[in-house]
């Protein structure tokens, strides 16, 4: 290949570049704020928006530098990378932004809630996350029972606790002799009257909140068989 068709193809790879983060950020913009829907849009949706942003951008001024003189493509360019690079430093700044400013509400959640054991029992023995569970918010440790006689132990972190907490709280609990799903709690460190337990029913929050917390968290390291301590 000759070098000007090689200079025209790095112009046309470096236009295409240089204008697809601007092409993707106006997709997903405009997906972001378009008309009100019935229903809120999705990632997924402004994903595909920004991606169709990026193809478009790129091949308009890909059909510029193939089609315009050499000293006004480099101008475009030299504009769309200093964009893109302004969008990256943007988008960079405030995702992390964001994750200090998450962190820190978590923090401040978990430091406003009142601590608390929980106990949760599920009378399937078969059940795949856990079938008992002892999780302190304090220390934020959990034991769980598993099917087949495993002992698995882990920490969850100050979100999680958070998460049960809440779930905890929306709990409707039932006073039965016998049920699947039951619950235990006590309030650390306050009055009391603050113990609580009874049933729940098989469709709640507070199991499947605790169960995230185990299948995110649990060390499978620390998982002994109850026969292999005896």
């Amino acid at each position: 290949m000759s070098a000007r068709g090689t200079s025209r193809s790095f112009r046309v790879a470096a236009a295409a570049l240089a204008a697809a983060p601007v092409g993707f950020a106006a997709g997903a913009l405009l997906a972001a704020r378009q008309p009100e829907a019935p229903t809120a849009v999705d990632g997924l949706t402004i994903l595909s928006h920004g991606l169709t942003g990026a193809i478009v951008a790129a091949l308009l001024l890909t059909l510029a530098a193939l089609t315009l003189p050499p000293k006004p493509v480099r101008i475009a360019t030299l504009v769309f990378a200093g964009a893109s690079f302004a969008i990256l430093v943007y988008m960079v700044q405030d995702f992390i932004v964001d994750r200090v400013e998450r962190a820190q509400a978590r923090d401040a959640a978990y430091q406003s809630m009142p601590h608390y054991e929980l106990t949760l029992w599920a009378k399937n023995p078969q059940r795949e996350a856990f079938s008992r569970l002892q999780f302190n918010s304090e220390t934020r440790r959990y034991v769980a029972h598993r099917p087949g006689g495993w002992r698995c132990e882990g920490t969850g972190n100050t979100s999680q606790a958070v998460a049960v907490f809440e779930a905890k709280r929306l709990v409707e609990l039932e006073a039965h002799p016998s049920c699947d799903l039951r619950a235990s709690w006590r309030t650390i460190g306050e009055a009391a009257g603050t113990d609580r337990h009874g049933c729940v029913s098989h469709d709640n929050a507070l199991f499947a909140a605790a169960d995230q917390m185990v299948e995110a968290t649990e060390r499978k390291a620390s998982c002994r068989r109850a026969d292999a301590e005896q």
